[in-house]
């Protein structure tokens, strides 16, 4: 089986998961931030994960732009969603993974969930380091990312 994981991610959180996807998926593997590169044509992959991260409730444009417009294509996929989020409510978070794909994808993928979240405060602006103390209570960095969920999610699809 021919897997593509097309992501997108700000700070690394998300990039952190999918390598720990990637370690745990059956078959050939690649991965690629749409951020900075070029996604070949999907037509030779079997099966799609797409994954970002949430920032202000919105996962990232550019990756929202890119399944909006490659919607058709990937309705034909084995498709697997997920989000790194770091919300504390769980309704939230998962009001964040719904909204965050077209309801016409979101329905027809195999496998979705919200691997957790990192924060690396380190790399935060000043504002985006006031938004997550206040939001997070966070002062320093730290990783929620759930390698249970990320085992879970490969082992769906990998069969």
């Amino acid at each position: 089986m021919k897997t593509v994981i097309l992501y997108a991610t700000k700070y690394g959180s998300v990039e952190h998961a999918v390598e720990i996807l990637e370690s745990k998926l059956v078959g050939k593997v690649q991965h690629l931030n749409i951020m900075k590169e070029d996604v070949p044509t999907l037509i030779d992959y079997d099966q799609v994960i797409i994954g970002g991260s949430i920032y202000v409730g919105k996962i990232q444009r550019k990756l929202s732009k890119f399944v909006t417009k490659n919607l058709p294509l990937l309705l034909t996929k084995r498709i697997g969603l997920f989000i790194c989020a770091g919300e504390k409510l769980q309704e939230v978070r998962e009001k964040e993974l719904v909204d965050a794909f077209p309801n016409d994808l979101f329905n027809h993928a195999i496998c979705k969930d919200i691997f957790g979240y990192e924060i690396h405060y380190e790399k935060l602006n000043f504002l985006e380091k006031k938004m997550v103390g206040a939001v997070l209570g966070l002062k320093e960095g730290c990783s929620e990312l759930s390698e249970e969920k990320i085992t879970d999610f490969a082992k769906i699809m990998s069969s």
